[in-house]
């Protein structure tokens, strides 16, 4: 057994014991002296994806508030029903939504970008207008022609919410596409396990916009607008294999990565509600590394 965990995370309707092809091909052994890592988000988990095994836990299933790392949710069902080179508008109602610190684009209200493109902005710059933008397009699909913006929203989170009861997130509850605080927008450290192994399985190009540290966006007319990433960390840590920033006022700092310890060894790392999301990241991160040995 590696770690007294305060859980054993399991994906619903996982089996009960570990298939002995994964056992066979690799040990994952916890170090002599290795001791519990030194964090201060107020909820952690720490888990190797291919035996569903917690390593580390502090408070993994109860609700908070996750601020942007909602977008995760939000790029999932959008990558589900819309082509890649579709072109999405972000008009003005979506630019103008949510607080005045919201994060938004540099695109203005009117440009058209693609799909593609629109996923990159909600994933590595994490831009509110982009969420609602998605949202926007996706919930007034199929619906009467004079339907409101504030109602194709709701359509687009009422998805959303589906989505997680798909998945058995029995401790996740969406609000709005961003992100924003609402007593009604939270999730665990656990049910977001869940889901970005759901993104790995169903859209890793997702994934891929995550690693990307700097990236222009293109308008329907060729100008071009600078995306840069959200999680300095990448720059520290070329083995992040996906990652998800967040932060508001309520929730404060939310993070959550997939770490490449090994080829075929990814170890998911959630934190939320921490005063600084970055250094618990990167604490738990070497904690990982200087923690545990690999045998084949």
């Amino acid at each position: 057994m590696l770690v007294a965990a305060a859980f054993l995370y399991r994906a619903p309707d996982a089996p009960a014991a570990i298939p002995e092809e994964q056992t066979a091909a690799a040990s994952l052994a916890r170090l002599p002296g290795a001791g519990d890592p030194e964090v201060r988000a107020e909820a952690v988990a720490v888990v190797r994806l291919r035996t569903d095994e917690a390593l580390f836990a502090r408070n993994a299933e109860a609700r908070f508030a996750i601020a942007s790392i909602t977008k995760l949710m939000t790029a999932l069902v959008f990558a589900d029903a819309v082509e890649p080179l579709e072109p999405v508008v972000l008009s003005d109602a979506a630019k103008r939504v949510g607080e005045k610190d919201e994060k938004r684009s540099a695109l203005p209200a009117g440009e058209r970008v693609r799909a593609e493109d629109l996923l990159k902005l909600l994933i590595i710059s994490s831009d509110g207008d982009a969420a609602y933008a998605a949202a926007e397009y996706l919930g007034g699909m199929d619906a009467p022609g004079d339907i409101l913006f504030q109602d194709k929203v709701a359509r687009f989170v009422a998805r959303m919410n589906a989505q997680a009861g798909e998945l058995g997130l029995a401790n996740t509850h969406f609000a709005n596409p961003s992100g924003m605080d609402d007593p009604e927008n939270f999730s665990s450290a656990v049910d977001l396990i869940r889901i970005a192994e759901e993104i790995t399985k169903r859209h890793p190009e997702i994934w891929s916009a995550s690693r990307t540290q700097e990236f222009f966006v293109f308008g329907e007319k060729g100008k071009r607008y600078s995306v840069v990433n959200t999680n300095p960390l990448l720059g520290e840590f070329p083995a992040i294999f996906a990652s998800k920033t967040g932060f508001e006022d309520e929730a404060r700092g939310a993070l959550l990565m997939l770490y490449q310890l090994a080829p075929d060894e990814r170890i998911a790392i959630v934190l939320l509600r921490s005063p600084d999301r970055f250094a618990d990241g990167r604490a738990l991160i070497r904690w990982v590394e200087n923690s545990f040995s690999i045998t084949p």
